[in-house]
């Protein structure tokens, strides 16, 4: 069984790992490097694909804490307890494209 390395990086080091250790111990370290591989294409597709859509994402909302206001009721002793807040949304990033939330 072969591992075929995507990345010429790792095909290096795969190359270098035949020459300086034992087969069976090259090839653990192969399957172990062929995983990380794998990790390191998979992270890196993910930062580029954050990058790319940064610019189109809408902002977050901001939030503001509610305020809580109580008021007496016909009950003695049991008050009417609120809390009252409001969304406001974050101004964009860039100003050369608006839209309108309804």
């Amino acid at each position: 069984m072969k591992i075929e390395f995507r990345l010429p990086e790792f095909k290096a080091i795969a190359k270098w790992l035949d020459k300086k250790l034992s087969k069976p111990l090259a090839f653990f370290v192969k399957g172990w490097l062929y995983g990380l591989e794998t990790l390191w294409i998979d992270a890196k597709t993910s930062a580029a694909i954050e990058k790319g859509i940064a610019p189109h994402k809408p902002s977050d909302p901001v939030v503001e804490p509610p305020r809580h206001h109580s008021e007496p009721s016909a009950v003695e002793g049991l008050d009417e307890i609120g809390f009252t807040y409001e969304y406001v949304e974050r101004p964009q990033a860039s100003s050369s494209s608006s839209r309108s939330i309804s």
